[in-house]
C-alpha cells in the first residue's frame, strides 16, 4: 500500500487536518475484507479509482464509496470490500469545520457514510471533475483549498475543544476530564455538548478511541507484549485491554495481528503522526 500525507495550508487550517492518498496493491489482500479503525475524525473520502463497500456492521448499514463520501467519525471498526488499486484522496476535517460549512452539527448525523452531494454538492462537483480528468492528487488538493477559502469568510475555532484533543493526544487518551473542565473553569456538561456537536462524539468517546489507536499503534509497530503495552496505556489489567480492543473492533489483538490486515496501519501510523504535531506545537 502507498500512501502519502499532506498538511494543510495556512489559509485553510482552521478547516482542515490533513489530507492524504491511498492506493492499495495485490499484496495487500491477504484475507477477503479489511477494516476501517475508528480515529475520532470526520473525512471526505475522494474516489481517484475503483470503488469499495463499507460494511457497518453495527448499524446495519452497507455504503458503496464509488465517487465521493463524507464519513463522519463512528466508535466501532467497519468493514471494507475493496479491489486492488483502489485509490483514494482523503481531507481530514477538524472539529467544527463541517458545521462552519454546511450549518449542520455532526451531532445531527450517523455513523455512517453520506454521500457528499447532499452535503456540498460544490466541493463534491469539483472533486469528481478533477477525479475525472485524471488530475494528479496535489493539485486537486490545490482546487479544493482554493475553494475552501472562498467559504468561511470569518474562521471560527472552539480553543477548549482544541486544547482538549491536544490533551487527549499527549496523555495517549488517559485524560481526567472532569479536571480538564476545572482547568478551565467550565462545566462538563458544557464540554460535553459542544464537543459532540463538533465531533459526534462525547469527549469520553474521543479519549478512548485515542487510546485504542495508541495501542493499535503499539501492537503492529512496536512489538511490546500485551502485558506492557496495556499497563503504559493505564488499562486496569491484560483483560480490561482485550475486552476493550474487542469492543472496538470485533476480535482479540492476537486475532487481529494474525490476520494482517492492512487498512488498520493507516490508524496505527496516522496516530503517530498526531502526536508528533501537537508536541510541536503550543495550543
Amino acid at each position: 500500500m502507498d500512501y502519502v500525507e499532506y498538511s494543510a495550508p495556512v489559509s485553510v487550517s482552521h478547516l482542515v487536518e490533513s489530507y492524504w492518498v491511498s492506493t492499495l496493491h495485490p499484496d495487500d489482500f491477504e484475507q477477503d475484507f479489511d477494516f476501517i479503525i475508528p480515529d475520532g475524525s470526520t473525512d471526505v473520502i475522494i474516489m481517484l479509482n475503483g470503488n469499495y463497500l463499507r460494511d457497518d456492521e453495527e448499524n446495519s448499514e452497507k455504503h458503496l464509496v464509488e465517487y465521493c463520501s463524507l464519513v463522519p467519525a463512528f466508535r466501532k471498526a467497519v468493514k471494507v470490500y475493496q479491489k486492488p488499486f483502489t485509490k483514494c484522496l482523503g481531507m481530514r476535517f477538524k472539529p467544527g469545520a463541517i458545521q462552519q460549512l454546511t450549518g449542520i452539527s455532526l451531532q445531527e448525523l450517523g455513523e455512517v457514510g453520506y454521500p457528499l452531494q447532499q452535503l456540498m454538492p460544490e466541493l463534491a462537483d469539483l472533486a469528481m471533475d478533477e477525479a475525472i480528468k485524471n488530475t494528479p492528487a496535489p493539485k486537486i488538493i490545490e482546487k479544493i483549498n482554493s475553494w475552501l477559502v472562498t467559504q468561511v469568510k470569518e474562521p471560527k475555532e472552539d480553543h477548549i475543544i482544541s486544547a482538549f484533543i491536544a490533551e487527549v493526544i499527549k496523555k495517549q487518551g488517559g485524560i481526567t476530564i472532569s479536571t480538564f473542565c476545572e482547568s478551565f473553569r467550565m462545566h462538563k456538561s458544557t464540554l460535553e455538548k459542544n464537543f459532540k456537536h463538533a465531533t459526534g462524539l462525547s469527549p469520553k468517546q474521543y479519549a478512548n478511541l485515542i487510546r485504542f489507536n495508541y495501542l493499535l499503534n503499539r501492537l503492529i509497530f512496536d512489538g511490546s507484549s500485551l502485558t506492557e503495552t496495556g499497563y503504559d496505556l493505564g488499562y486496569f489489567d491484560q483483560s480490561h485491554m482485550i475486552k476493550d480492543f474487542k469492543k472496538v473492533i470485533g476480535i482479540t489483538p492476537k486475532e487481529f495481528l494474525d490476520k494482517n490486515f492492512t487498512v488498520p496501519k493507516l490508524a496505527a501510523l496516522y496516530i503517530s503522526n498526531k502526536r508528533a504535531h501537537f508536541e510541536s506545537v503550543q495550543i
